[in-house]
């Protein structure tokens, strides 16, 4: 009997491990026939770009150069956030300010001896991968400073020529030493201002370390004085100096990681910083142009007060950046503009109810649209006229002639000639009543004036609900001439389950713009390690399913794309940064790959399981895009019959893989993207694929050689140096649920044969 259950427990456990493994044959080859004869739709080459918010200080505190936080102390409720003092007493003050936009200035008192004014610029507020805010974190100065980096320091001040005592400046680290040598400011470095009574400095810091700090201003004496704009700006930033970026530069490293992406279009400025959170803050366009010191400020929807989180938009990144920015990344203008109505996630929460309520009779008219008037402005009214006359004022902006009131803004500017936007979105994650009645009135007016533009139309947020329908709804049958913005943050695997989503779309209705999505990868862990590969893999399998559909899907951006670490006010981000640091994701690399290696037209292939494929055609270049995803946990074989397309000179395969977890983190490169190169036998290609890979193949036909195919650009430096692999344990959801379920089985295994044991045993005893 004893045998009898151990060969008994060893069939079950041989079973258990053989039903584990089912599905999983390595040996499978993924086998796709390519041939010009299965052409199908048309893709959009430009199909994948990028959308930009100024959310986790991706503008303000990071893509921005600028290194000082709240320098106009425009910031409320805290007007010297940021500051820090000694020696010396402030007061906000607003008799005579610098202009109408910039309404706040800091009246200093020095005391006996002198006094110091410092600035800690955009600091970290939370211990690493958590929201567990550091109030000592918060404090500490955070400007990334390199070594023999030049820093123009400026600012406007009022009584500083009567001021008896010198002024100095320097940059400093955390613990008071100094990173920079102590720089006098004095009549020599004024320039001339132009605004009564102020007068403007401008001086250069150069650092001596590689080091954070921040920027400290010394007074010698006894005295007052009155500050206002105050600014450091590295001269090695993007744009800095040039005619084209008139007032504002990026930072370099930040800039270099989206350009290398190539977007075919950038979506901005948000999100739910296009709208705002109060009908007294409706988020308007015009306060974002011009000189920096005449752009109207305001609060950053995304700052978090509770903890003394201060965020304020200096609308550095303002319109006329954006499209700057579009123009060097050769990228589509996407701008998004509210429709005279805050963000909805910031209603009544009992909004849907009184919807309803007016929809059956329960509620009047005009009592639906005084509800209504505390969240958006009314069609008809002067205010929302008047907000019709802004929107189309942008478009003025962007395409009239130097001969045009805005178009002789935008050349006095840097930008003489216009900037040809095509597109303008109307509504951010909107919908339901309020949203229609403002859209109706706004297309119209848009379409009236500027019948050429296409509008692009809001959806809700939902994946799938009501919202989405009944927005689908209205706009086939009013409005199939818009696209429609679809947005969509999913986790537990919805992305692999809905590979189908738009195979059933009616081809007759509007275009679909996938304007923000990201895929969660459930028990990884938090924030920066949810960016790991298998929420990418998930991620780039879905996109093939985009391609698929290039006659319904226009494009598609992640989102977000920017955040500083510790710092963060989304979970999951494209690309992290600190002050001195970038971390490209595995989801950044998926977007390198892809919007680097698209072709204009799909081309109708095999399917295989556990591998999503999409093949794309360049026929003008020759070449040919085949995208494979392997989402199984082994290594697959490929063959591919690309005789359909006549000669094959060659191919290159870029790839990214990594056990699920594996993801990039400051001092931790763990996912890059690699490539290797092969030949073809009569129009034949045999390679392998890793498990939970992107793949994209490339394959020279004609005359084609490859030779001047995309090429992966190089790992940043911070990143290079920290390459290794992911060795951290973790243990893979299907293989938790396999030896749970082995050992379920074995267990139950196990108490049947010692039951079965103890029976005869009790029998036998009974014979006895």
């Amino acid at each position: 009997m004893k045998r009898f259950s151990v060969a008994a427990i060893s069939a079950v456990i041989a079973i258990a491990l053989a039903f584990t493994a089912a599905g999983c044959d390595s040996d499978s080859v993924i086998t796709l026939t390519i041939d010009s004869a299965n052409e199908g739709v048309a893709v959009n080459p430009d199909m994948y770009g990028l959308f930009l918010e100024d959310i986790s200080y991706a503008g303000d505190g990071g893509l921005v150069s600028e290194l000082v936080q709240n320098g106009s102390f425009e910031y409320a409720p805290d007007h010297c956030a940021a500051w820090v003092f000694d020696g010396t007493e402030a007061e906000i003050a607003t008799d005579d300010p610098l202009n109408e936009n910039n309404t706040h200035y800091l009246s200093l008192s020095v005391g006996e001896g002198g006094g110091m004014l410092g600035n800690i610029g955009y600091p970290e507020y939370y211990d690493y991968l958590t929201e567990d805010y550091n109030a000592a974190l918060a404090q500490t100065p955070d400007m990334g400073f390199d070594e023999g980096g030049e820093y123009v320091l400026s600012f406007y001040a009022r009584g500083l020529d009567g001021y008896a005592g010198e002024m100095s400046a320097r940059l400093g680290g955390a613990d008071g030493s100094d990173l920079s040598d102590t720089v006098p400011i004095g009549a020599d470095d004024e320039t001339v201002s132009a605004y009564d009574g102020w007068s403007r400095y401008e001086v250069t810091l150069v650092s001596e370390y590689d080091r954070d700090g921040g920027l400290y201003l010394y007074f010698g004496e006894k005295g007052s004085v009155e500050l206002d704009f105050v600014s450091l700006v590295p001269k090695d930033s993007y744009g800095y100096g040039s005619d084209e970026w008139k007032y504002v530069s990026l930072r370099e490293d930040l800039y270099e990681a989206i350009a290398d992406l190539n977007p075919g279009f950038i979506r901005f400025p948000g999100g739910c910083l296009a709208e705002g959170d109060d009908l007294s803050r409706l988020f308007s366009w015009k306060n974002t142009i011009g000189p920096l010191e005449e752009r109207e400020q305001a609060n950053n929807i995304w700052r978090d007060e509770s903890i003394g989180k201060s965020y304020n938009n200096t609308f550095a990144l303002g319109y006329h950046e954006y499209l700057q920015l579009c123009e060097d990344l050769g990228a589509e203008p996407l701008p998004i503009l509210n429709v005279g109505m805050i963000c909805q996630f910031e209603f009544d929460p009992d909004y849907r109810d009184y919807e309803a309520d007016y929809l059956h009779g329960k509620i009047s008219e005009a009592d639906w649209n005084a509800y209504l008037d505390k969240f958006a402005l009314r069609p008809g009214t002067e205010e929302f006229d008047a907000y019709v006359g802004d929107v189309l004022d942008l478009i003025e902006y962007c395409n009239g002639s130097v001969d045009t009131e805005w178009g002789a803004l935008r050349a006095a500017n840097g930008h003489p000639e216009p900037f040809g936007l095509e597109y303008i979105g109307l509504g951010n994650e909107n919908w339901g009543l309020v949203y229609w009645r403002n859209f109706d009135a706004l297309y119209n007016a848009v379409k009236e004036a500027y019948p050429e533009i296409t509008v692009i139309s809001s959806a809700s947020y939902q994946f799938s609900g009501d919202y989405i329908d009944e927005s689908w709804e209205i706009i086939n049958d009013k409005y199939p001439d818009t696209i429609v913005d679809e947005h969509y943050y999913t986790s537990g695997n919805k992305l692999f389950q809905n590979n189908d989503r738009y195979d059933s779309y009616d081809r007759d209705g509007a275009q679909v713009f996938v304007g923000e999505y990201a895929a969660t990868c459930w028990g990884i862990g938090s924030y920066v390690t949810k960016n790991n590969i298998w929420a990418a893999v998930e991620e780039a399998g879905y996109l093939t399913s985009l391609e698929r559909n290039g006659d319904i899907v226009k494009w598609a951006s992640y989102a977000p794309t920017f955040a500083k670490i510790n710092a963060q006010c989304w979970d999951i981000n494209l690309i992290w940064f600190d002050s001195q640091n970038i971390v490209l994701t595995p989801n950044y690399y998926v977007q390198l790959l892809y919007s680097n290696n698209t072709g204009s037209v799909y081309v109708e292939t095999e399917e295989n399981a556990d591998v999503k494929t999409s093949v794309t055609a360049d026929k003008g270049n020759g070449v040919i895009y085949v995208k494979l995803v392997n989402e199984s946990s082994h290594e697959r074989k490929v063959s591919l019959d690309v005789s359909g397309y006549g000669d094959v000179n060659g191919w290159s395969m870029l790839y990214i893989d990594g056990v699920k977890a594996a993801c990039n983190e400051p001092g931790s490169t763990t996912v890059v993207p690699q490539s290797r190169e092969g030949s073809a036998e009569n129009g034949r290609i045999a390679t392998t694929v890793a498990a939970r890979s992107v793949n994209v193949i490339r394959i020279y036909c004609g005359g084609n050689d490859g030779a001047a195919l995309w090429q992966l650009p190089e790992i940043p430096e911070t990143m290079y140096g920290t390459v290794t692999e992911y060795d951290k344990f973790f243990v893979e959801p299907e293989t938790a649920i396999a030896l749970g379920v082995t050992g379920g089985v074995v267990l139950i295994a196990a108490a049947v044969a010692v039951t079965v044991v103890a029976v005869r045993r009790r029998r036998q005893g009974k014979r006895r």
